[in-house]
């Protein structure tokens, strides 16, 4: 089963937190460091839309400060909750497989939505 290995959920929760400190190019194989040349260009057959690489991304460097103290969980807390306020999981994710234009049409209408709903709830804040 899932957790027949003992310290499995230990192990996943320190490389998600690797993952998340370092940065997705972290795990990305350099076609250079591996003694290849990079890649120009594709066959026709599996070529893709273009996709910004990584590092013309403009992320932002989280940086979550240790208190005196503090157990180190509520610093990963405190970590994870920068990070999925800053996005990167989450385009990380969306950027995993190729999006058609209908499923970007259905996210777009989504993220719209939800935009409109956290509008109105602040605005009902404002009002009290």
């Amino acid at each position: 089963g899932r957790g027949s290995f003992p310290g499995l959920e230990m192990m996943r929760k320190v490389a998600l937190f690797v993952a998340m400190a370092l940065g997705a190019e972290a795990f990305m194989p350099v076609p250079a460091a591996m003694g290849l040349a990079p890649r120009t260009s594709l066959p026709l057959a599996c070529s893709r839309p273009a996709v910004a690489p990584l590092s013309q991304l403009s992320m932002v460097d989280i940086k979550v400060a240790v208190k005196e103290g503090e157990p180190i969980e509520s610093a990963i807390r405190r970590f994870k909750m920068a990070c999925s306020k800053s996005g990167h999981l989450f385009e990380l994710r969306r950027r995993k497989t190729f999006e058609t234009n209908n499923e970007k049409m259905i996210r777009k209408d989504k993220e719209s939505m939800r935009n409109r709903s956290m509008a109105k709830r602040k605005q009902r804040e404002a009002n009290f």
